[in-house]
């Protein structure tokens, strides 16, 4: 291995190891410059994942996050988008047992980032209101805006979320314990947060599928025949989730 390399590789496993050890260790700076590289990795997920942050406090969310760094440090200097795997190791902690909810509150963190740093694209709308089942749309589909996000959960973790989300919404906070989902959609730069049903989780899920609109109608009005589709469609193209494809 050609000394560059060598170094590099000794450099990087110095920085993320518990107590460094060896001449690096020794070497002035070292210390400071690998401080500010932990610390820089720690804000950058407590900013990506700010609902975590106030549920489990300063000190616990820092001990995760260095956990964290260790085990999937950094690949970019670019620092707003780290963190994906995030939610996921939140999941396997033991301690996270006693707080079901915390590994989906953190996928709901994650999507506001995605949805927030998603490419843009101009919403425009169908011309005239979705009416499935007509001949028109036989062959129409729709697409997902490309900041579009959304999931369904098993816990309600979106209403934790939204209550963590504005100040003085958790106080009384005590959630029916089921599934929900949850949107996010971006307009005019701001991202917005919507609960959603399981129909509408299902009529994203089959868009993002290419399916017409006329076959996702069908198969909504036989899992939920109460359910108005044309109203279902009418409410997310307005809120930006869904375009003409």
């Amino acid at each position: 291995m050609p000394d560059l390399a060598r170094f590099q590789d000794a450099f990087a496993e110095a920085l993320l190891a518990p107590e460094p050890v060896g001449r690096l260790a020794r070497e002035p700076g070292f210390a400071v410059y690998r401080n500010t590289c932990a610390r820089g990795a720690i804000e950058a997920l407590r900013a990506g994942y700010p609902t975590i942050d106030s549920l489990i406090g300063e000190e616990a969310f820092t001990g995760a996050a260095l956990t964290f760094r260790a085990e999937r440090p950094p690949s970019s200097p670019i620092l707003a988008d780290y963190g994906a795997g995030f939610p996921a190791f939140l999941a396997r902690q033991p301690w996270t047992g006693e707080l079901p909810y915390l590994a989906d509150v953190a996928r709901l963190d994650r999507l506001w980032i995605e949805s927030h740093l998603a490419a843009d694209r101009s919403s425009l709308r169908p011309a005239g209101p979705i009416a499935p089942g007509a001949s028109r749309f036989a062959g129409f589909r729709l697409t997902l805006h490309p900041a579009t996000r959304f999931a369904w959960l098993e816990t309600p973790a979106m209403t934790i979320w939204l209550a963590h989300r504005h100040p003085g919404g958790f106080d009384d906070l005590e959630p029916e314990w089921r599934p929900e989902g949850a949107l996010f959609t971006r307009r005019r730069s701001a991202v917005e947060a919507h609960p959603i049903g399981r129909a509408e989780h299902r009529l994203l899920t089959a868009t993002a599928a290419g399916a017409t609109v006329n076959d996702i109608a069908a198969a909504l009005e036989a899992a939920h025949p109460r359910v108005d589709v044309a109203s279902l469609f009418a409410r997310l193209i307005a809120c930006g989730a869904l375009l003409p494809a």
